[in-house]
């Protein structure tokens, strides 16, 4: 039986909207490139979603990758409250799940800081319809390392054969799938839903 169902943050219950971001900013598409490969494809914007490092020591090393556009990118870092934007759907459908009995859980890779900063600014409506919710920043842990999804499991007293997590990265689910939970490998809310809702279904008439 499923009785749980977890979701990732950004890309599924929020557009993460950097490129749309740099765009609104002015940055030309030969800059918004380097950005892309340097500061938000970097192994160092991972360790802000680790946190073990401190922010302002990741921050230096981010800026050192593109020398000569520090400007930019503290342009980028002054309008960080902009670079998520809640889907319209994420609210109902969470609300949706519970009225089916079903318990909600986040699961997310996420810098402390920003995810404290987004929720200052409404960009999770979400937060107050779930039950529980593990954040990468406030425990140092990492998607897809097995630890992170077991503190969940423990934190909350779930059994993964009852839980079903929705991720856009397929890494992340190839875990959760071999600790024994259900995955879905979010590309839409349409065909996420319906996987999803077939999976409930599946589960009922066993």
């Amino acid at each position: 039986m499923i009785k749980n169902v977890i979701f990732d943050v950004g890309n599924v219950l929020v557009n993460y909207r950097w490129r749309a971001l740099m765009e609104e900013l002015g940055l030309s598409k030969d800059l918004q490139q380097i950005f892309d490969e340097k500061v938000f494809g970097s192994p160092w914007w991972g360790e802000l979603d680790h946190g073990v490092m401190e922010e302002s020591e990741v921050l230096v090393l981010l800026r050192g990758e593109i020398h000569g556009y520090e400007k930019e990118f503290d342009l980028i870092w002054d309008n960080r409250d902009k670079l998520v934007t809640p889907y319209p759907y994420s609210v109902p459908w969470i609300w949706a799940l519970k009225k089916k009995g079903l318990k909600v859980y986040l699961l997310s890779n996420y810098p402390k800081s920003l995810f404290a900063l987004h929720t200052e600014c409404g960009c999770f409506p979400f937060l107050n319809s779930v039950d529980g919710r593990v954040v990468s920043g406030y425990v140092k842990m990492i998607k897809p390392n097995p630890d992170i999804y077991q503190y969940l499991l423990d934190q909350y007293q779930l059994k993964p054969t009852e839980c079903v997590f929705l991720d856009d990265l397929e890494k992340n689910i190839e875990t959760a799938r071999a600790m024994r939970m259900k995955g879905i490998v979010f590309q839409s809310y349409e065909q996420a839903s319906e996987e999803l809702n077939r999976l409930i279904d599946q589960a009922q008439e066993k």
